[in-house]
Formats: structure tokens, sequence, C-alpha cells
């Protein structure tokens, strides 16, 4: 209570402080003026362009004629923006000492212009550390999905466009997914839990796979990767699905986002989609794995009816020619209306109708196995945001964003078995006993009843899955997403002071309505032989509640000015209620501070990042597990008639009710140099921390005592023969993941040099990553199947696996505006790169779990020997684990050419490891082993038709 007091008096505060000071705000003016764009015949009038002035949150839209105007604006200076869809944005600083009447020329964004920008730019997002793509950028390079954007971030590595496999993305990962076998760091569950925290927001509103239950065996080994391709629950959003073709531009928050921005660990990448009226755009795109073709236009419907933009695309992938019968196909078509009412309210209100299939056929020369998979994906989004400019001494404008999906997803698994023969019991009630006669009931020779069952389970059996089966199982997921916010700003003007406050809440809710995880009884999933007697069953998830979060968050923008030395800071405090998990409260703070005015500016920031668990982590699977307590169905001895098959099923709840919300705590610090607008560097040091990270994992309440029976005949009797304390061991959600990443990331760039029509950038980073689960290590490697050869549980210290990577990036863009000419060759190299673990003391366990009893207790050193506990006395880690491992350093030259061909045509061409550079090292942990970069040497072609 007394969180949610001081929460609601910091924003009554702020605010009525800001309000209360209006009258002492200096004198402000009007600024009008007429945007237009360029033509063949001079300059005609631009409708629907936006003008904005970001710092004081105050923008309008251009009219049938161009013109606009923006009232109540404080004397200063302060930089002025003017977009529109397919121009080149203009960016000013203006001096606002009068009222101003101003005129733009806007020109086409394309590879004709002097200063053509083909590499990520640097931005402050809300003073955040940040990047920006645009258009040209993403047609320059090709990209096939958000992922390939990346490659353009200081840090990120170059990869071959395709959609063989999930595509997500990560910000400020060392690790690859590491899908083609190359020499390279991996760790799947830090790449995981970065990208399950880095939101991809679209259209102002995130792009959610909290629903994600397309998994098979979550509770039986932890496992959480996706049956049959997709995003996996665990991880985050399969960006495959988001054609490239519909994006304006991309943005790219890598430092401590604005407090607008919650559910999220990592950072954002903030999509913004074609909007407006634009001339007729058909693509072509073809490389080794992709057929890609793409239509886009937009439509002025007339006088104050808006605009309708229009875009589709259908692409077929291809993993390798030698392996056509492994294919994905993606297909979207979206429709964004965009209007201006009564002057004051911009609306964009857009539908996204979008379909992927993953599929491996039978391989034809797979005649044992005969594997075969498919993963359908298709949807629809609605989604309607928009701002209400309200020019009131107590607020600005408002902004709101209202998005709803439906996400329909079918997984289908099926694989020839062998040697699988084991039990399976039709009962989902812990207790229950059964055998293969429905309904009989059997003694021991005692006259104790064996079996245990209720009358409404009468007609249940058990019975033995022959050695020899096909088995496939589907998994049905419907995803429901909905998010809304709303947002309110306000600037003021106090003396020299400027203020920025941003007021908002919203309000998002993720559900499941599949029929789940589905399977015939005669042909269930293969046994996991790593799970001694884990069993599975179907589950439906429409009886699984949904995640609710309710977030509010306030925020103040401070700009200073001494002696043309601009202080700003910008902190914010965040709230946000989870389903389950309860709340947690984000603060956080970005500053800068110019050293030399225009030329040297100093900056840091420190911030709270939280992200609540998914539906999979909240609501996890039971655990089943089946203990056969006689089977003579291969008995030569007994009569087929009076052959028995009796089975103990226990089940377990997973659930984690003290799960707690994962957190992120950022800091950073760096400089932002620029020489006379030709040279410009940017240097950033930071520190990430991530606490209590999500991981589907095992621990000191995921063992469960029980008492396993086995029985044998004798004669005609059925006689108790073993009685053995065992532990069921199965998987729950935990908060055991600990992350730390330090670095330096630098960016830097020399401004075209128009003798040699050649511009130059450079970019890279320096990271460690060091990760460790703060549970132990559970060892049972001795223990055996049969009840007899249980084991107690060891419990070891964790280790720390350790990262680290350095890499550069150096660009040469070299353009002729005159016909559209650009040519860029990269160079990038991966210097150091190398992976270690930190190992304690495991001569022994420090603790165990006793499988009488369930309980840990100290594990004492001078009973190593003794035969109760030798068998959890060993080494839980290999001898290369002790091995610092170093990769092979790698040099990779790539080449991407556009050239525009009269007004209407556009061809593009790339060619990645132009020099087949496979570097090799021999594994310091595996003296037999080598290790290979084995990017191979990949091309492609692009076609754009203007009409």
């Amino acid at each position: 209570m007394i969180k949610y007091i001081c929460f609601v008096l910091f924003v009554i505060l702020a605010s009525s402080s800001l309000i209360a000071q209006g009258s002492k705000s200096g004198a402000s003016y009007k600024i009008t003026g007429k945007i237009y764009e360029k033509s063949s015949d001079g300059k005609i009038p631009l409708q629907a362009a936006t003008v904005a002035i970001p710092d004081y949150a105050v923008g309008t839209v251009t009219d049938k004629d161009g013109l606009f105007v923006l009232t109540n604006i404080p004397s200063g200076k302060v930089k002025m923006t003017v977009r529109y869809l397919g121009m080149v944005t203009i960016e000013e600083t203006i001096d606002v000492n009068k009222d101003l009447d101003l005129s733009y020329v806007m020109q086409p964004e394309n590879f004709k212009l002097v200063t053509v920008t083909v590499v990520a730019e640097n931005t402050n997002a809300q003073q955040s550390t940040a990047s920006k793509v645009s258009r040209n950028a993403i047609d320059h390079i090709q990209a096939t999905s958000l992922q390939d954007i990346m490659s353009l971030l200081p840090g990120g590595i170059s990869s071959n466009p395709g959609l063989n496999y999930n595509k997500q993305i990560t910000i400020r990962n060392i690790y690859t997914d590491n899908n083609n076998n190359e020499a390279a760091l991996t760790n799947s569950t830090v790449s995981n839990l970065n990208a399950f925290g880095t939101a991809i927001i679209s259209d102002g509103a995130p792009i959610s796979n909290n629903a994600n239950m397309q998994t098979m065996h979550p509770s039986v080994i932890g496992g959480t990767t996706s049956l049959s391709g997709g995003s996996e629950p665990s991880g985050g959003v399969d960006t495959r699905m988001l054609s490239t073709d519909n994006i304006e531009s991309v943005e790219v928050i890598r430092g401590i986002p604005s407090v607008r921005y919650g559910d999220i660990l990592s950072g954002a990448v903030i999509v913004n989609s074609k909007a407006s009226a634009m001339p007729l755009q058909v693509r072509a795109k073809v490389n080794p794995r992709v057929y890609e073709v793409s239509a886009s236009s937009g439509y002025n419907l007339g006088k104050r009816k808006g605009a309708l933009n229009v875009s589709g695309d259908y692409t077929l992938n291809t993993n390798d020619i030698t392996e056509s019968y492994k294919t994905y196909q993606r297909g979207n078509l979206k429709f964004i209306y965009t209007n201006r009412w009564f002057d004051k309210w911009t609306s964009n209100t857009s539908l996204n109708l979008f379909y992927g299939a993953d599929r491996t056929k039978k391989n034809p020369d797979d005649l044992v196995y005969q594997r075969q998979r498919k993963g359908d994906n298709a949807g629809v989004t609605f989604n309607t945001n928009g701002i209400i400019l309200l020019r009131k001494p107590w607020i600005t404008n408002v902004r709101y964003v209202l998005s709803s999906s439906y996400t329909y997803k079918k997984s289908y698994y099926s694989e020839a078995y062998s040697a699988a023969n084991y039990v399976y019991s039709q009962t989902t009630t812990d207790g229950t006993i059964l055998s293969n006669k429905p309904g009989v009931d059997v003694w021991d020779s005692n006259g104790n009843k064996i079996t245990n069952f209720s009358p409404d389970q009468s007609f249940l059996y058990a019975r033995e899955i022959p050695s020899a089966y096909i088995g496939s199982y589907n998994i049905e997921g419907k995803e429901v997403n909905v998010f809304s916010s709303l947002m309110g700003n306000l600037y003021k003007r106090i003396g020299n002071t400027n203020h920025a406050i941003t007021l908002g809440g919203e309000f998002k809710t993720d559900g499941n309505e599949g029929k789940g995880k589905t399977f015939e009884p005669d042909s269930p999933p293969y046994r996991n032989l790593s799970a001694a007697n884990a069993s599975f069953r179907p589950r439906s998830y429409k009886d699984i509640p949904y995640v609710n979060q309710v977030g509010f968050f306030v925020e103040e923008s401070f700009r200073y000015n001494l002696d043309n030395r601009e202080l700003r800071i910008t902190g914010g405090l965040r709230y946000d209620n989870f389903s389950v998990v309860k709340d947690v409260f984000s603060p956080r703070v970005n500053a800068s501070f110019d050293i030399i005015p225009n030329k040297l500016k100093i900056r840091g920031g420190y911030g709270v990042l939280a992200k609540a668990p998914s539906v999979l982590f909240l609501y996890p699977e039971k655990a089943y597990f089946e203990y056969v307590n006689i089977n003579e169905l291969s008995s030569t001895t007994v009569a087929d008639a009076d052959k028995l098959l009796i089975t103990t099923t226990r089940v377990f709840d997973t659930q984690n009710k003290k799960l707690k919300i994962a957190k992120t705590k950022k800091a950073e610090i760096g400089f932002d140099l620029n020489l006379a607008n030709k040279v410009k560097l940017y240097v950033t040091a930071f520190n990430e921390r991530l606490q209590d990270g999500y991981t589907m994992d095992l621990s000191s309440e995921s063992f469960k005592p029980l008492t396993y029976n086995e029985y044998s005949r004798v004669g005609n009797d059925i006689v108790l023969t073993a009685s053995n304390p065992v532990l069921a061991k199965y998987y729950t959600p935990t908060n055991d993941l600990q992350n730390r990443v330090n670095g330096v990331e630098f960016d830097a760039e020399v401004t075209r040099i128009n003798a040699i029509r050649t511009s130059f950038s450079a970019s890279g980073l320096w990271a460690r990553n060091e990760s460790y689960s703060s549970n132990y290590v559970y060892y049972d490697g001795r223990s055996g199947t049969s009840g007899s050869s249980r084991t107690h549980i060891g419990l070891y210290e964790s280790e720390k696996n350790n990262g680290q990577r350095f890499s550069t990036t150096l660009r040469a863009t070299h353009n002729i505006p005159e016909i559209g000419f650009v040519i860029t060759l990269t160079w990038q190299g991966i210097w150091n790169e190398k992976q270690w673990y930190d190992i304690g003391n495991v001569t022994y366990p420090v603790k165990y779990i006793s499988k009488y009893d369930g309980l840990v207790y100290d594990f004492d050193p001078s009973k190593a020997s003794e035969p109760e506990f030798a068998a959890i006395v060993d080494n839980p880690y290999s001898e290369s684990q002790y091995i610092k491992e170093k990769y092979p350093v790698s040099h990779t030259f790539n080449i991407h050419v556009t050239k525009e061909l009269g007004d209407y045509m556009r061809i593009s061409f790339f060619a990645n490891n132009l020099f087949r550079n496979y570097p090799t090292v021999r594994s310091s942990r595996y003296q037999n082993t080598t290790l290979q970069r084995k990017q191979p040497i990949f091309f492609g072609l692009e076609l754009s038709l203007k009409l």
C-alpha cells in the first residue's frame, strides 16, 4: 500500500508543480509555414506531411495546400522535424524569438541523393542510446527479416539472409544461434531470455509472444524448443513473420529506454510501417535460399477522406538445394488508413493478415525414422493509434494506441520409433493404479488390493506401447493478445528551463484458447530416456487463465541552457502490476551535458527494466510419471488371458507460486564527439545485470519422494517383491538465471568526402558476458531405472559460464548521385572470441536430497565412501569444461551495390564473404576437433519497380 501511495503522490506533485508554474513561463510564438515536394516542374504543395517539435511534444500535419501552424511555441533554440513517407526527413534547429514563417522542400528518399544513408544512424530516443535504420538502408542490404537489420548496429554480425529457422532479435548479445554449426559462442538460455526481454513495437503496440505454448516437454526435460519451428515460448518473437517491405524505418533502443516502454529486459525495436499515399512499388528478390515478391501502394481518397496504404508480399525459403523438403513460406497483406479529423486529431488504423508455414516433409533417403513436421502460423492484427492536439495550459496532446491480435498456431510432428516399448496409462489422476483389464481389481497374495481407481475410471486401462510404432502429435494454439495505452504530454517553460512531462497508462492481456497438446493414446510421444518413469498427457490450453498487466508511468524531460551548453535530464518512474507475480517499480534516468557546445557531449544513465513471466512459466503443465508394478505381457509362462500389466500413475503440480519478476539493471556512460559535422564519434560503456531470469529447471522442491512397489507372480499369487524409496524428478519454472554483460561499443562516421564521393563508417563492440545459475547442480548420474538402483541427489555448486567477443565493422560507401549509383564495401572482423567456465570446489556435494523423505540435508564428507553416498560423489563437470576455448579470428568482406535505372526502376546486388575466408583452428578442449567459421560465399539480387 505504501508503494501505491508514494507513486500517486509523485505523479500528483510532478504534475501540479508544473501546472502551478505555468504563469511563470516565458514568451511564446506561432510558427507557420508550407511544405513542398520536389517535382519535375519545380515544387508542389505536400499534403499530410508531419511537422513536429519533439522536445515540446507538439506537432501537426499539413493541409492540402501544404500549410501548417504550430502555436504556443516557447522562445529559444529547438529542433524541428518534417517527415513524409518516401521523403528524406528534414531536421533543423530553429531559433524561436518571434513569429516565424518557414518553407521547406522535401526530396524523394532514393539513391540519387548527394548524401545517401545506408548504415544505421545514431539517435537519442528520449536520450537513450539508440540507432535508426532508414528505408534506403533496408533496401541496400536486402533484408528479409528484422534480424538482418541488426547487423548494421555496433557489434552486429552479418549473416546470409534467409528464413531457415526462427529469427529472434537480441540486443548487446554476443552469443549466436549457431544453426549452421559454425565455430562461435553459443548460450541458448541467455540468448532466449535476451530475446524474450526485447520488445518489438509495431505502430505503437508490442508484438507479444507471452501466450506461446508450442512446446512439448517443458516439465519432463525442461526443454522449451518449439515443436515444429517458429518462436520458442521462452524466447522472443519470430521476426520471419514480419515483412520488411512495408517498413518505413526501424529504431533500436539499446540503452536505457523511456519509462513508456514496459515489460522489457533488454531493449526495444520500434518499427514504423508505411502509411499515407505513395506510388505503386513492386519488388522481386532472390538469393540461393529465398524467392520473394511484394507490392505496395498508397491512395489519396479525396478531400478530408484520408489515405489508404495497401501492401502485400509472398516469400518462399528453401533451406538448401540438397534439402528441398525443408521449406518456409510467408504471406502478408496489410491495410493502413490515415486521416486527420477536425484539424486536431490524426489517426492511423491498420489491419494486417499474416501466414507462415514451416515444412519438413519426409526425406526420401530417411527410411528409418521417416520424420516429418509442420508448423502453421496464421492470424490477424488490428491496430489503431493517433494523436489529439489539445493545446491546453495543462496538457499539450494525447496519444493513444489500441491493438488486438489473434494468432492460430498448429504444430505437428511424426516419427517412426524403434526399441520404444514402454507402459502408458490412460488416467490423469494422481495415485490411480490401473491394469490392462479395465474395471477389474487385482489383489496380492495377502489380500491387499493393488489397483486403485474410482468408479468413473472403470473403463480406463494401462497398455504397453509396442517396440516399433509411428508416433504423431499436435499442438494447437490460439493466441489472443490485446494492448491499449493512453498517454498525455505537457510542455512548460519556467524561466530558462524547459520541462516536458509525460503521463500515461497501459493495459495488456495475453491468453491462449487452443486445444493444446493432443495425441492418440495408442501412439504417445516417445519416452525420454533421461527422465526416469516420466510420461506424457494431452493438455488443453483453454483452461489456462489470461495473463494481465496494468502499467502507469510518469516522466519529465528537463533542459537547461548554460552559455550555449545544454544540460538534459530525462527521468521517470514506471509501475507495473502483473498477474500472479504482483508488482514492480522501474525508475529510469538519462542525462547529457555539452562540454564543448556542438562538439563534445558527455552522457550517462541508469535504469531498471522488468519483464513478467509468460503463460508458459506462470501456468506450466503437470508432471506425469508411470511406475510399472508388474508387467507379464512378454512372459511365455503365463497364459495370455491371465497376463497382468499394472502401473501406478503419479501426478505433480509444477507451478512455482514463489516466482518473481525478472529485472535488468542498466548503467551506461559515454561521450559524443563532433568535429565540424565531418567526423563523428559515439562511444558508450555499459553494464547490464539481469536478476531472476526465467528458466525451466530443477529445484529442491521438484524432487518428490514416493514408494515404488514391484510385484511378481508366484504360482497363481501376485507377491510384493520390492518396495523401494525413489524420487520423482521434474522441471519447474524458476528464477535461477543470473547474467551480467560489461562492454564498450563505438560508432564513428566520416561524412561524404566530395572529392572521392565516399563516406566511411566504423563500429564495434567489446563485451564480456558472465552467466550462472543461482541454483545448485543436481547430480544423479549413477542412478538406475529400477527402484532398487535409485540414489540420493547430490547438490553441487553451479559454474559460471563466461564469454567474450570483440568485433569491428568498417564500411566505405561510394555514391554517384547523378546516376543513382551506390556501392558499399564492408570489412567485418571478429578479433577475440572465447568461452570458459569458472568452476568452484566440486570434490564433494554441498548438500543432498534424501530419497527417503525428499528433504535437503548438509553433506558430510566423511561419509563419501559409504555405499549409500558413494554414488553421488562425482564431479558433475567434464574435463573439457576446465579448458578455455578460443575461436578463430575471422575477416569477412561483403559488397552491396544499388543502381537507380531512370525514375522508375532500381536494381540491387550483394555478395557476402567475397574472399571465401573460412578460418580454422584446433580446439583447445577437444584435440581431435577443429573449429571453423563456415559462412559460405552468398549473393542475392533485388529488382524494384515504381509505377
